[in-house]
């Protein structure tokens, strides 16, 4: 029914321009966002074109082996000059932890943020405008800030054209740290004079950052949350399936990027130290197992004794063998930031956890925040912000005899459904052209 729905609407509507920086084979979260539309859009009758960059060595890793969706037309924008010398040289981690220090500093320090990305908005203005002339709806999603001054450019050229403006993460308003305050005014008043004057829709992840989104633009914010690209019913085995430990050891599993200040596993390791302190737990019983090519808080931790025992390192693997990690961990470890400008953050990264049939254990992200909300809902974890890190210990020793998490996980299957990927791109679509 929902797809005829949609196909219906489509008749009206039946060109898509999705203007996107995160498509494969970048191996990035935010990647499966714009996908999964163009894919479902797409086998609804739409005619969607792909709007992206031409990936570079700094994109890495770039190993996303997605195939093109059927009726997608993709168009890959050149960028950047880089030399075989310089590309060789971000291939390796240290080039690539030098070029972030000198661009952190750029940001912390400079009047204008530096992101090498914003060139592509010039060499796909032109291609963008000739795209404009046929277009019904543009959809651009965020980050880079170049997806949205493309589609703004795309308005301004044909105003008949709907624009709508996606929010993964927040722009001027962003929680992350080292942006001096001439940056960020920078950075707003660039976002006014686009998505602010222009847009005629927005779209976000979570209601607290529509909320944010509704107070700086005053423009109308729709909630279209992250989720899972999975079959139903394969999603439905795996949750009806009740969850056991199969160590030892016992492992927790963290996929995905670590960054510093904001996702902290000391209250994790802190917790397991002291367990080991007691003779709670001894040598190999537990790991806590990390994968994912951008993990650079780990170097430091590492080091520590304390922790070491218990960290293991698996570094980057393709996105297959990450899913595997994630099915077969006894607990799924998420971190975010406890911060106030964090309460809106909801990864998806967090739904593809959910989706691995696991239970989820979540650090940093205070309970009342949406991740811990979601996962109240869905029955799928527990949420331990500052005020809990306290029972993290209980909670763990309760989880290897099989309790503690185990005994919270109750997986609401209908709840966890409203975050099908293919469902919530029927739905926006239907939202979108109302």
């Amino acid at each position: 029914m929902r797809v005829d729905v949609m196909k219906e609407s489509l008749s009206k509507n039946n060109h898509i321009i999705i203007v996107t920086y995160n498509w494969p084979p970048r191996n990035a979260i935010g990647t499966h966002r714009a996908y999964a539309w163009a894919r479902h859009w797409a086998e609804a009758g739409a005619e969607i074109t792909v709007l992206t960059a031409e990936k570079q060595p700094f994109d890495g890793p770039v190993d996303l082996d997605l195939p093109n969706p059927s009726g997608v037309r993709v168009i890959e924008v050149p960028f950047a000059r880089t030399t075989k010398l310089a590309g060789r040289a971000l291939k390796f981690d240290f080039a690539r932890r030098l070029a972030k220090k000198i661009k952190a500093w750029i940001n912390r320090w400079g009047s204008k943020p530096f992101d090498p990305r914003s060139r592509w908005h010039s060499a796909a203005r032109p291609t963008a405008l000739q795209l404009a002339q046929t277009a019904d709806i543009v959809v651009s999603t965020y980050g880079p800030s170049a997806s949205h001054l493309i589609a703004s450019d795309m308005k301004q050229s044909n105003p008949a054209i709907r624009w709508i403006a996606d929010y993964r993460d927040l722009w001027s308003q962003s929680h992350h740290e080292g942006i001096s305050t001439l940056a960020r005014q920078a950075m707003r008043k660039e976002e006014l004079a686009s998505v602010g004057r222009f847009a005629d829709l927005l779209t976000t992840v979570s209601d607290d950052l529509r909320r944010k989104l509704v107070e700086l633009t005053g423009k109308s914010v729709l909630c279209v949350p992250n989720g899972f690209d999975i079959d139903e019913d394969t999603i439905r085995e795996r949750l009806i399936k009740q969850p056991e430990s199969s160590g030892p050891p016992f492992r927790i599993v963290y996929t995905g990027t670590l960054y510093a200040g904001l996702q902290d596993p000391r209250p994790l390791l802190d917790a397991l130290d002291r367990m080991y302190s007691k003779g709670l737990i001894g040598d190999g019983e537990v790991t806590v197992d990390f994968y994912g090519s951008r993990l650079d808080p780990l170097n430091r931790l590492a080091e520590d004794p304390s922790y070491a025992r218990f960290i293991e390192v698996k570094g980057h693997v393709t996105r297959n063998q990450a899913l595997h990690a994630q099915r077969n961990a006894d607990l799924l470890l998420l971190l975010e930031s406890p911060r106030p400008e964090a309460r809106g953050v909801l990864t998806g990264k967090l739904f593809e956890y959910i989706a691995s049939g696991r239970p989820i254990l979540s650090i940093g992200s205070r309970p009342e925040y949406e991740i811990g909300k979601v996962l109240a809902a869905t029955g799928t974890g527990m949420t331990f912000g500052p005020e809990e890190y306290g029972h993290i210990d209980e909670v763990l020793l309760e989880s290897i005899k099989g309790k503690g998490v185990y005994d919270a996980y109750a997986p609401e299957i209908e709840e966890i459904m409203k975050y099908s990927r293919e469902r919530l791109a029927h739905d926006m679509f239907l939202r979108i052209t109302e």
